[in-house]
């Protein structure tokens, strides 16, 4: 008889039943908040790389325009000038290109530039993607062909004179002295 009720005897199972379903439960929810979590770290690094480039291509764009006027009140010749930006933005490197207005210079959404009638920076990290800003830049500056790329952190704004106009090119090397035998301002 005591050994028949022990055979049927299921109150024990109510505890076991508790205990994995409470893991169960409890290890979806971690699971939902690491996903939830890693997603808006995502988004949030994206936002603070577009924040980041827009404002050094804001500087760049500015940087450009003053050395290039400069040349041109200096009366010809050739001038470097190196300019220093972060190395990294968001924990990544990125590039900046210089585009001239028949290549692609428009900017996502409604602030696109006409193509014809505006050169830009194209900022981007290595990933592509949303991370890339365009800049527009002073469309009587004469850009030098072909456009250039260089990586971000310090490089070289180069204006050189060549059949009387005006050029200007970025490069991350130090311009060579042979380059401007008429005296380069680093």
């Amino acid at each position: 008889m005591i050994r028949d009720s022990f055979f049927t005897d299921d109150r024990a199972v109510s505890i076991a039943v508790t205990h994995v379903l409470t893991i169960g439960i409890t290890t979806i929810l971690i699971t939902g908040l690491l996903v939830g979590g890693s997603g808006l770290l995502r988004d949030e690094k994206e936002r603070a790389t577009q924040t980041e480039l827009r404002t050094i291509g804001n500087r760049m764009a500015s940087e450009i325009s003053s050395a290039y006027y400069s040349a041109e009140d200096a009366g010809g010749g050739t001038m470097a000038v190196r300019v220093s930006h972060p190395q990294y933005v968001a924990g990544d490197n990125y590039n900046v290109e210089l585009r001239d207005g028949d290549a692609n210079c428009d900017a996502p959404g409604d602030l696109a530039p006409t193509p014809s009638e505006v050169q830009c920076l194209v900022l981007s990290t290595p990933g592509g993607g949303e991370s890339e800003i365009v800049v527009p830049i002073d469309p009587s500056i004469t850009l030098k062909d072909p456009p250039t790329t260089v990586s971000g952190g310090s490089f070289y704004i180069v204006i050189e004179e060549s059949g009387g106009t005006m050029e200007l090119t970025i490069q991350n090397d130090r311009p060579s002295p042979s380059l401007a035998p008429s005296g380069v301002t680093w």
